[in-house]
Parts: C-alpha cells; sequence; structure tokens
C-alpha cells in the first residue's frame, strides 16, 4: 500500500497543483466580475496581477486542504473502482469533484460558510467542482498503471 502511495505521488501532487490553480482563478474571476458588475474597472493586466496575486497568497492553504481532500478522494475512489467497475473510467473525475464539493462542504462546519458562499454563488460552485474534475484526470492521466 505504502509503496503504490509513493508511486503515484507525481500524479496526486499534479492533481493538487492543477485543482488548486483553477480554483484560486476561479475565485478570483468570481470576486473580479462581481466588481464589475457594481462598476468597477478592471484593466486586464489589473485582472491577471491579482488572480496571480490571489494564488500566491492562498496558494499554501488551498494546497494543503486540496491535497489532503484529494488523498481521501483518490484513496476511496481506489477502493471503489474495484467493487464497482461501471464507475471505474470515472472514478478519478469523480473523486476530484467529490473531494472540492466536501471541502466547500466543510466549510460550514469549520467557519460556518455555506458552500455556495465560499464559492461565491452556484457558479463557482460548480466551477470548483468542474477544477477537481480536471485534477482528478490529470490523475488519471499521470497515475501508475
Amino acid at each position: 500500500m505504502m509503496k503504490q502511495l509513493l508511486r503515484s505521488a507525481p500524479a496526486w501532487s499534479a492533481a493538487v497543483l492543477v485543482t488548486t490553480a483553477l480554483a484560486s482563478i476561479v475565485q478570483s474571476w468570481q470576486v473580479q466580475s462581481r466588481l464589475t458588475r457594481l462598476g468597477v474597472e478592471i484593466s486586464p493586466s489589473l485582472a491577471a496581477e491579482t488572480a496571480w496575486r490571489d494564488f500566491a497568497g492562498l496558494a499554501l492553504p488551498l494546497l494543503l486542504v486540496f491535497g489532503l481532500a484529494l488523498l481521501l478522494g483518490f484513496a476511496l475512489a481506489g477502493w471503489l473502482r474495484v467493487r464497482l467497475p461501471l464507475l471505474a473510467p470515472l472514478a478519478w473525475p469523480l473523486a476530484g469533484i467529490g473531494a472540492v464539493a466536501a471541502t466547500l462542504s466543510l466549510m460550514k462546519v469549520a467557519m460556518d460558510i455555506t458552500p455556495l458562499a465560499g464559492a461565491r454563488g452556484l457558479d463557482g460552485f460548480l466551477l470548483f467542482c468542474l477544477a477537481g474534475a480536471l485534477g482528478g484526470l490529470v490523475y488519471a492521466w499521470l497515475r501508475p498503471q
């Protein structure tokens, strides 16, 4: 078990990085789009700089949270895909979606923030989950067979 975990560490790391980067971009985009709806002018260069600073400022906590969530999600998916072979092709993207959705849902317990508020709306929640699905696809693509 430990040997398999170590062999899949690079794939897991890449999945965590992809999920974190995409979720950070979604978060920044959600805030900036709401500001522009309020009449705030944001130039493309300022939008890109802000997105980069958002990522840099939140990278460590997001990497830790999504890293743990994806580790648990991929472990559960690995266990389930043997028992539910029809879901095996979708196991890793579904694990990514579940990990991100669970993370957002646990914000309610930890900080009394609803999942939709944490993601800045239903569209943000869905885009965050899409980030998890893409992280799962990266894991599926890079993991050792």
